[in-house]
């Protein structure tokens, strides 16, 4: 049966990594759940915990020469894994070097994948214990909305490091454009359109108080997280702004639902999509063949727009008032519609 590498990306690691390794190799000492064991140094200053890996048996090194961020650490394993050319290979299980996934816990995702090797595997932590930070139980929670909205997928955890990835996926991931916490989340969001779909395992979930060893930053690498949905939004934003000033001008002028909602759509739509293909989704050939899928998308979106806009007319609301509250419950559509059907090859 085919087995993966165990995939573990660190910056300046203390004794929690090779606590972790030598749990996991004492955990399986005859290498039934995987093959062997990738540690990228992601430019790491002054650790010696690297050379003491290095004379450890199936234990490989890699090494950035600096910083260049989680994604980029998982795509240069990823990599190594796909040039080794292994038929005993069925992917990657990624771990964090800090001390919260448990050896036990890392063995349970290299056994889904070994029986399930077409599934991305999640070891989802609970977040129900009253000790685990509030930043963790907010991020989480607030990840898993957004995530459950734009992609119809309820995940539990959608910021695990602790991940089961089928080969296959492996050589489409070393294609992404992202390069730090981000590529996480891009993986979750690429999952299902590439093909795979997603499965949890629960795990022991583990939070040390002021652990040193986690390079995550609140503010910044979560704006990096949620740019793509952000940028989507900010451009909608702008889009539903110019709609709504022409349709307004338009129905004030001719009293005409359906005729002002057209006007105003192909103008902000083309606005919109110009401004998605390029600067959100990075969509960069076949214009036609993308903008003739953006406006069969676009004429569905029209119809769901006239028909709320009617119904809250019907319910006494003015047009100028049902318009924008049509817009807003048929942006979340807008969004999948455009992920998964317009730029579905994007990365």
């Amino acid at each position: 049966m085919k087995k993966p590498y165990i995939v573990i990306p660190a910056l300046d690691p203390d004794q929690h990594l090779l606590e972790l390794i030598d749990s996991i190799t004492t955990g399986d000492p005859e290498w039934n759940h995987y093959l062997g064991i990738i540690v990228v140094d992601d430019g790491s200053r002054l650790s010696d915990v690297f050379q003491q890996l290095a004379d450890r048996h199936r234990v490989h090194v890699l090494r950035h020469e600096q910083n260049k961020g989680k994604g980029a650490a998982l795509r240069t394993a990823f990599n190594w894994i796909i040039k080794q050319s292994d038929e005993r290979c069925s992917g990657a299980v990624t771990a964090d070097a800090d001390g919260q996934h448990l050896a036990k816990d890392i063995l349970a995702i290299c056994t889904c994948l070994k029986g399930y090797p077409d599934k991305l595997w999640l070891g989802s932590r609970t977040f129900d214990e009253k000790d685990i930070p509030f930043r963790s139980r907010l991020g989480n929670k607030f990840t898993r909305v957004i995530f459950r909205l734009v992609t119809g997928q309820d995940i539990k955890d959608t910021q695990t490091g602790l991940r089961g990835i089928p080969l296959g996926f492996l050589k489409q991931l070393v294609h992404f454009n992202s390069s730090g916490y981000e590529f996480e989340l891009e993986m979750l969001l690429s999952a299902k359109r590439c093909g795979y779909r997603i499965n949890s395992q629960e795990i022991t979930t583990v939070y040390e108080e002021g652990n040193e060893t986690s390079h995550y930053r609140p503010v910044i690498d979560s704006i990096k997280i949620y740019q793509k949905f952000l940028k989507f939004a900010s451009i909608g934003i702008l889009s539903a702004g110019l709609d709504y000033s022409i349709f307004a001008t338009a129905y004030f002028f001719s009293g005409q639902v359906l005729e002002s909602i057209v006007l105003a759509r192909i103008i902000s739509g083309v606005f919109n999509f110009s401004l998605n293909r390029q600067w959100v989704f990075k969509q960069g050939a076949h214009v036609a063949w993308d903008a003739t899928k953006y406006s069969c998308l676009a004429i569905v979106l029209v119809a769901a727009n006239y028909g709320l806009t009617e119904a809250f007319r019907y319910l006494g609301v003015t047009p100028f008032i049902g318009k924008p509250l049509a817009e807003g419950l048929v942006f979340l559509l807008s969004y999948g519609g455009q992920k998964r059907l317009v730029f579905k090859k994007a990365t």
